[in-house]
């Protein structure tokens, strides 16, 4: 049988915007490597695709974080989610919070909000420690710029939603309430830390992996309550973090 000639004489053909077939072809493509980088498991990986997504790709993401719980600030990808059921008490009464969209390789300005109870203070510091772990060479800004802190209340669909948007790889609950409302099953490491002020007193944590290699913990003790806890106790089980190979 004859092959029937092409009325275009095999060329490419171009839609109204003037893209060829290829450069269709081309954009998705370059549009699917982007997204497989933007949710990579190693960081700098993660955050080198965050800072160089498309506009397309960022439209997709903004429209799947329409929802997200307020005073939560987060990066779209983050990397490190941290969950919380604990409501904001830390808010200054002088200092004005604003509820910021979220961002996109790069940090989100709720991070530095100075509250009174030093919250985002120690949020700060725990991201920093837990980073260093992968990426020495990473100061605040990098390691917040694949950060986002959930408050889920009591309402487990919000955090199955922030596993849909941001495919974190480390998923760390500030608080015991939150990792029981989360309803994973891991094979947990334990971790303790002792009351400086009472040694008798021992709060536990813990660290593990679940199948398919994403790292969950639950901290010994919630941020706010760093009077309970001394640094370097609390960095010792932050940098215990499980190093997948």
């Amino acid at each position: 049988m004859l092959r029937q000639h092409r009325r275009d004489g095999g060329l490419s053909r171009t839609d109204a915007a003037g893209k060829s077939d290829r450069k269709h072809r081309a954009d998705r493509t370059i549009g699917s490597i982007s997204k497989d980088r933007l949710f990579s498991r190693d960081p700098s990986e993660r955050l080198a695709a965050a800072r160089k997504v498309g506009r397309h790709v960022r439209k997709n993401l903004e429209r799947k974080a329409q929802g997200w719980p307020e005073n939560s600030p987060a990066s779209m990808n983050a990397w490190l989610l941290l969950v919380t059921t604990k409501p904001p008490t830390w808010r200054d009464p002088l200092v004005l919070w604003r509820e910021e969209p979220l961002t996109l390789g790069q940090a989100h300005e709720g991070f530095w909000y100075p509250d009174p109870l030093g919250f985002f203070a120690e949020l700060r510091r725990w991201a920093v420690q837990i980073f260093d772990v992968y990426e020495p060479t990473w100061g605040p800004h990098e390691a917040l710029s694949l950060t986002a802190l959930l408050h889920v209340g009591n309402d487990a669909r919000r955090l199955t939603d922030a596993l849909g948007l941001c495919q974190p790889q480390v998923i760390l609950f500030l608080d015991e309430p939150s990792w029981i409302l989360s309803g994973l099953q891991v094979r947990q490491v334990a971790h303790h830390i002792t009351d400086p002020h009472r040694p008798k007193q021992v709060y536990e944590g813990f660290w593990g992996q679940t199948e398919d290699g994403r790292v969950v913990g639950k901290a010994p003790q919630h941020p706010t309550m760093h009077n309970l806890f001394q640094a370097k106790d609390m960095n010792d089980f932050l940098r215990s973090i499980p190093v997948p190979d």
